[in-house]
């Protein structure tokens, strides 16, 4: 019998000795000293990587021809894995991405520094195009992503705060940290429809949207492999030598799974999204590949029945559970074999799978300008690990027959069934999963809910009473009353749902029969934009019965599988965190399984955070009455909450960097006002000047306050934690960022103006004087660059003289606009001969302003 090894052994040993070789590689004096307690593994190995590189940086700015060379070949291999490192986090967790990101004017420097490596730095970027949300559903996780169509190239986005709440083709412009074809979005907004593309970068010029990601894995793979191991390993789990060579390839299938760079990439922007109700025209092709044998219990027939037949099916299930608003017809294609060569590994061909299967059923007499619901099936045979796999939603997709606005899925054929394909094309009809988000209080207690502000923790197939739930067993049931509302339309505003911001009693009719008040969405509290949303199952039709006794796929199809909910009301719960989700919430917290969450009759809830109070007065075969009340607001603390922008300026030592603090009062509003006192710990040592030791605020309010964090001269170069605490007598949160200290450059520049205040015509003498080392630099290169009050940029290039001075006579005239102007200077001194690279030193000055009146 084989040995079992602890995968924690392996993690260990592996990830100290990559460390441990970074390192020594590098060789360098800054030892642990900006490791964090608080970081995780993948943060921590960020952080390692972010220093590796600041002390190569600080070596380069003293270095010799012959050592910059050799300075150079050490830090690819450093950019190389800091690239891939960054693009784990960027999928992972795009906040810390953002917060372990240089800034621009140190990622100009590096570039600088280091041209040959400068293509794998991160870029700031502002990014506009169409784009598009896609889910792969696996047996017990899911993974998201959307893509940009941005100057000819796919961009996947991953958001730091809230995604937006469009299903389908949108254009969106996002802000944010770019690496590869991967970004990080710290703020996006949409615009019009039919607004152009585009890319702007604040630092280096780079081609961020059409680089492969391929230039930087090779040498990266091991970094990743440390970073992603932690959350799998830790779990306790042991495994087999084989058992872990096979988590080892799944491994690199799901880190390469996110190449899917080459799907449904269009020029053009769909006005226009599918329909939600109405007859859904569905192409069912069945791709399979030279040598590969279909499935046998998978036949066009079978095919047919499971999307078009009698129940269980996907027409059947949308026809009950819409109440006829909508249904699927179509037809199946295949088995068709393809012959084009694709990807054998990651499932990165999925694009070619998908153009050569619609050429094969269009060569069978297809016409895909009679259907919205494109899907794929096929033996997995290229890597892909997945059950289904979909987008959120239609967009303009090309096709043999002129392109057509659809949505695109994909089935593996070993998962192929109603119960895939229902939640695939779910995910088509615009709907996320049907996730559960519990709570528990100050104590660690759980309950139904917290305070307003509370994001709770979110389970993505929580919801087992939904199809939008886990997708790879039975079918969960009928979609949750939020999605039948707000994304598809199958239950009316005041007819089949009514929103509640009033006392009163509602009576529901269970949620499976046609006609009647299906749901209600009541407001949580007076003044906020949080939602419940109540409604009734009874264990009747096909979709909603309980699951039978006899095996594991009964008939009706389902996955409920105890009566619990159909005793009481079930609620779902909807503020700015929920997005396309539904989100289940456990009235009866002390089943963390979520399989008994109804608010039962007889029962009574009152929020202890706001002023609205539910009792379920009755609950029969023939309706739910539930009493709903606004009374009193109660008084309940809960921590405040603390964000710090920027996420990490650049500072060198003896430098302050400095921050924008927002402190929220999150008590329930029946509290009084409370004070908040502030204070910072990291890093430890570093000088703090807070512009407010303490903030008072009501409940619900905010308030903005600076904090100027200083490095000690003689910091080393290196990624600091920073964070500002915020406490009341009751509770206490914590900010968190980063500083990155870098090396002061030899080469120094700054800039004097001739006065404060000007008028027009006149002239403003702006000069910049260049120092290496303390002394004055002649020969040193000058470039200005003046803003304008509107925003235009103007440049002008100089030569230092002896003094290691050059000036720029600015001249003003009578159509110079009045207000601020901001000037700063950036000095290049060159060294070495005609026989041997140069070595370019560059510094850029502090910005300086005048105004013009």
């Amino acid at each position: 019998m084989e040995k079992e090894i602890s995968p924690r052994i392996y993690y260990s040993v592996f990830c100290r000795a990559l460390l441990l070789a970074v390192v020594v590689l590098f060789g360098s004096p800054f030892g642990l000293a900006q490791t964090s307690k608080t970081d995780a593994p993948a943060a921590a190995s960020m952080r390692a990587l972010n220093n590796s590189l600041l002390n190569l940086h600080g070596q380069m700015q003293q270095a010799d021809v012959n050592h910059a060379r050799v300075l150079r070949g050490q830090a690819a291999t450093v950019i190389a894995q800091r690239a891939a490192a960054l693009t784990y986090l960027i999928q992972n967790n795009p906040h810390d991405a953002l917060a372990f990101a240089f800034s621009p004017e140190l990622l100009a420097d590096l570039a600088t520094k280091f041209p040959q490596s400068s293509s794998q730095l991160e870029s700031h970027a502002t990014v506009s195009g169409p784009v598009q949300h896609w889910i792969a559903d696996y047996a017990n996780r899911s993974r998201s992503w959307w893509s940009m169509n941005a100057n000819g190239g796919s961009l996947y986005l991953y958001f730091a705060n809230k995604e937006p709440a469009k299903s389908g083709e949108q254009v969106l412009q996002a802000t944010g940290v770019v690496v590869g074809n991967f970004m990080a979005v710290e703020t996006s907004a949409p615009v019009p429809p039919g607004a152009r593309s585009s890319v702007s970068h604040s630092s280096h010029l780079l081609a961020a949207t059409t680089r492969p990601m391929a230039h930087f894995w090779p040498t990266s793979l091991l970094v990743l492999a440390c970073a992603f191991g932690w959350p799998v390993l830790s779990e306790g789990v042991r495994l087999s030598r084989a058992r872990l060579l096979s988590f080892l390839k799944q491994f690199a299938i799901y880190g390469l799974v996110f190449a899917l760079c080459v799907f449904t990439s269009t020029s053009g922007y769909a006005q226009s999204s599918c329909m939600t109700t109405g007859v859904q025209n569905v192409i069912v092709i069945l791709a399979t590949f030279p040598g590969v044998a279909p499935p046998s219990n998978i036949t066009p027939q079978s095919v047919h029945d499971m999307f078009f037949g009698a129940s269980p099916s996907v027409n059947s299930f949308w026809q009950e559970t819409s109440y006829g608003t909508t249904s699927a017809t179509g037809d199946v294609f295949g088995w068709l074999t393809l012959t084009g060569t694709y990807s054998g590994t990651a499932c990165q061909s999925l694009a070619a799978v998908q153009s050569d299967a619609m050429s094969a059923a269009a060569a069978s007499g297809a016409n895909f300008q009679n259907y919205n619901r494109v899907v794929v099936i096929f033996p997995d045979v290229l890597g892909c690990g997945w059950s289904g796999l979909s987008s959120i939603g239609c967009s303009s997709l090309s096709t043999p027959s002129g392109t057509i606005n659809a949505s695109s899925s994909y089935l593996s054929a070993a998962y192929a069934s109603v119960q895939v394909a229902t939640h695939e094309l779910g995910h088509g009809l615009g709907l996320s999963h049907a996730s559960s988000r519990g709570f528990a209080d100050s104590g660690g207690n759980p309950i139904p809910l917290g305070p307003l502000a509370s994001s709770g923790t979110l389970t993505e197939y929580g919801d087992k009473f939904s199809a939008m739930s886990c997708c790879t067993g039975n079918l969960g049931g009928e979609y949750a009353a939020p999605h039948k509302a707000e994304i598809l339309g199958w239950l009316p505003p005041n007819a089949g749902y009514q929103t509640v911001q009033a006392s009163g009693s509602y009576t529901l009719q269970p949620y499976e029969i046609l006609g009647g008040l299906k749901a209600i969405k009541v407001q949580r509290g007076t003044g906020n934009d949080a939602w419940l949303w109540i409604e009734y199952r009874q264990p009747d039709g096909s979709y909603d019965t309980p699951q039978s006794s006899g095996g594991a796929f009964p008939s009706p199809v389902n996955t409920l599988l105890v009566p619990q909910p159909y005793s009481g009301a079930l609620i779902h719960y909807e503020d700015s965190a929920t997005g396309l989700h539904s989100q289940l919430i456990n009235y009866t917290p002390s089943d963390s399984s979520f399989f008994s969450p109804a608010l039962l009759a007889g029962q009574s809830w009152s929020d202890p955070y706001t002023n609205l109070s539910l009792s379920v007065l009755s609950a029969t075969s023939s309706g739910l009455t539930v009493a709903v009340n606004y009374g009193p607001t109660p008084c309940t603390a809960a921590a405040p909450s603390v964000t710090v922008s920027p996420l990490n300026p650049s500072i060198y030592p003896g430098q302050s960097a400095g921050y924008a603090v927002s402190v929220t009062n999150n008590d329930s509003s029946g509290c009084s006002s409370s004070t908040i006192d502030l204070g910072s710990t990291a890093p430890s040592g570093w000088f703090t000047s807070l512009s407010a030791p303490s903030v008072t605020l009501s409940p619900g309010q905010s308030a903005s306050v600076t904090m100027d964090k200083g490095a000690p001269a003689g910091t080393l170069a290196g990624t600091y934690a920073v964070n500002l605490n915020a406490a009341t007598t009751a509770s206490s949160a914590s900010g968190t960022a980063n500083a990155t200290v870098m090396t002061p450059p030899s080469l120094a520049v700054s800039v004097s103006i001739s006065g404060a205040s000007f008028t027009r015509p006149g002239t403003v003498s702006i000069t910049a004087a260049v120092t290496n080392g303390g002394t004055s630099s002649s020969g040193a290169n000058v470039t200005f660059s003046l803003t304008a009050p509107n925003g235009a940029s103007t440049t002008q290039t100089a030569t230092t003289s002896s003094n290691g001075t050059a000036i720029w006579n600015y001249k003003l005239n009578a159509k110079s606009l009045t207000g601020t102007y901001s000037v700063v200077a950036q000095a290049a001194l060159s060294s070495g001969t005609k026989k041997n690279a140069t070595t370019t030193q560059t510094a850029t000055s502090t910005p300086l302003a005048f105004t013009v009146q």
